[in-house]
C-alpha cells in the first residue's frame, strides 16, 4: 500500500509532536503514513478535494463543507471520544443579573471567530431557538481572531472572557472545553463568572476522506489508529496533548451529531469553503 498522506492544521506548536507520534506509530507497525500541515482549514479542504492528501483531520465546520461539496458523500472515519457531546456555553458576570437567554435582550453579547462552530455559528442558532433575534434584540460583538483555524486556538473565547471581566460586553459564548479550562486554570476570580446556558450536545472533529477513497486504505487507517493503546506511555502523551481518552469509530449515531451545525451553516450561508 502507498504511503497515506494525512493533513492537519498547524493551530499550535504542539501539533508537531502529536502528529510525529501518530506517524511513527503507523510506520513502526507496518503501515506507511506521513503528514502535511496547513495554515488554515480552507486550504486543507481544498487539498483533500484535489487528492493532494488522503485523510484530513477536520473540524466540524471543515467536515460539513466537505460533506456539502461532495453531495453528502464524503466519509468520516474516526473521532475522539471528546468530540462527542461537545457543547456551547453562555457565560456572564455573576453580578450581571442575567440568569437566562431571555435576559439577554438589549444586552451586549459576544460571539467568537465567525468560523468557530462552538463560539459563533451554533450559538447564533441557539439564540434564535430561544426566540432571540441576534441582529435586533442584542448588540452583537464579534471577536474574529485566528480566522481559518475554526476556533481551534480558542483565542476568541478567551477574548470573550476578558471582555466580560472588563465590562465591555454583558455575556458571550464559548465551548465547553474552554469553559472547563478557564475554571481549572483559575482564569477568573472564584464566583465572578458563571454559566447560564448550556446547549445540547453535538460532534466536533473527525478524520475525513473523499467518497472515492480506496476502501482498503480507509480500513487500514481506521484499524491502525483504533489499535492505539491509551496505556502506552507515548500514546498516552499524545492523547493528553490532543485532548482525548480513546478513539471512536464514526457511525450513524455520531454523524447525527453534525445535523444541527449543517442546518446552522446553511441558514448562515457558510457552506462554501472560503475564509
Amino acid at each position: 500500500m502507498k504511503t497515506i498522506m494525512l493533513g492537519a492544521v498547524a493551530y499550535d506548536a504542539k501539533v508537531v509532536p502529536i502528529w510525529n507520534i501518530i506517524r511513527d506509530y503507523y510506520n513502526d507497525n507496518g503501515l506507511k503514513l506521513d503528514y502535511v500541515l496547513f495554515s488554515n482549514y480552507e486550504a486543507q479542504v481544498e487539498a483533500l478535494q484535489k487528492g493532494m492528501i488522503d485523510v484530513a483531520w477536520n473540524t466540524n465546520v471543515a467536515w460539513i463543507r466537505m460533506h456539502h461539496a461532495t453531495n453528502n458523500k464524503a466519509k468520516a472515519l474516526v473521532m475522539r471520544d471528546t468530540d462527542i457531546n461537545f457543547r456551547s456555553i453562555f457565560i456572564t458576570k455573576s453580578s450581571s443579573g442575567i440568569k437566562s437567554v431571555a435576559d439577554l435582550k438589549t444586552k451586549k453579547f459576544g460571539l467568537g471567530s465567525k468560523d468557530s462552530a462552538q463560539a459563533a455559528i451554533l450559538p447564533y442558532a441557539y439564540l434564535q431557538e430561544e426566540d432571540i433575534d441576534p441582529e435586533k434584540d442584542l448588540t452583537l460583538v464579534r471577536f474574529n481572531s485566528d480566522i481559518g483555524k475554526h476556533g481551534d486556538t480558542g483565542k476568541s473565547e478567551f477574548d470573550i472572557l476578558d471582555a466580560i471581566l472588563n465590562g465591555e460586553i454583558d455575556a458571550g459564548s464559548i465551548g465547553s472545553t474552554t469553559w472547563i479550562r478557564m475554571i481549572e486554570e483559575g482564569l477568573f476570580p472564584e464566583g465572578e463568572v458563571e454559566a447560564f446556558y448550556t446547549s445540547c450536545g453535538y460532534c466536533h472533529c473527525n478524520f475525513t476522506v473523499m467518497p472515492e477513497c480506496d476502501e482498503k486504505l480507509s480500513k487500514a487507517f481506521t484499524e491502525m489508529i483504533m489499535s492505539q493503546d491509551p496505556k502506552d506511555p507515548i500514546i498516552k502523551k499524545m492523547m493528553i496533548m490532543e485532548g482525548l481518552n480513546r478513539w471512536v469509530e464514526v457511525g450513524e449515531e455520531e454523524l447525527k451529531g453534525y445535523d444541527k451545525l449543517y442546518k446552522a451553516m446553511q441558514n448562515q450561508h457558510l457552506l462554501e469553503n472560503s475564509i
